[in-house]
């Protein structure tokens, strides 16, 4: 069973990420055109036109080539789509950006969980928990990692630190029915 990994989060408003600061007059127009970018980058992103949301991202780095936020969409936008060397990159260039950038190090977790490489995976999975240990989604995706390559028990401890913090039931419910399988498959 190949479970869903969580990614949901990557669209973010760039308020929350604290990069709304005090600008100038002219600066204040710029600011507001990179959010104009940035909001309709996450609505196309949503509706799964990857191609117009990667072009508002597109925008916004031509404005401020150093926004953590268009590069991370940008790299999950890419990895949506199957180019993973350029969703690396991106999302790599997002930490560059913003070190402390945790929902980067989840997606970037997520790229190479996505390709079959868990090891990978899990060292940026533990960055981002690193960063933020009560980053729900990232609890959830090491434990689909731990359950891949078959390590039961670290999965489980994965899937009840999730159920700890999350505030999704349905995910909850989830990750309730993979420990009771998990243990009941034994070690």
């Amino acid at each position: 069973m190949k479970a869903k990994i969580i990614t949901a989060s990557y669209l973010i408003p760039a308020l929350v990420l604290g990069l709304a600061y005090s600008v100038t007059a002219g600066e204040e127009d710029v600011q507001d055109e990179i959010a104009e970018h940035l909001e309709k980058g996450n609505e196309y992103a949503e509706n799964g036109d990857y191609d117009k949301a990667m072009t508002e991202y597109k925008d916004v780095l031509r404005l401020d080539e150093d926004n953590a936020l268009a590069h991370n969409n940008l790299g999950v936008i890419y990895k949506r789509k199957g180019l993973y060397i350029s969703a690396v990159e991106e999302l790599q260039a997002a930490l560059d950006a913003l070190p402390n950038y945790y929902k980067a190090y989840n997606n970037l977790g997520n790229v190479y969980f996505e390709r079959g490489h868990y090891d990978e995976a899990i060292k940026f999975y533990q960055r981002c928990l690193k960063v933020n240990p009560g980053f729900a989604e990232t609890h959830w995706n090491m434990a689909l990692c731990y359950e891949q390559k078959g390590e039961k028990n670290r999965a489980i401890k994965h899937y009840n630190e999730f159920k700890e913090i999350s505030n999704d039931e349905a995910y909850i419910t989830l990750a309730e029915e993979r420990v009771f399988a998990l243990t009941l498959s034994g070690e």
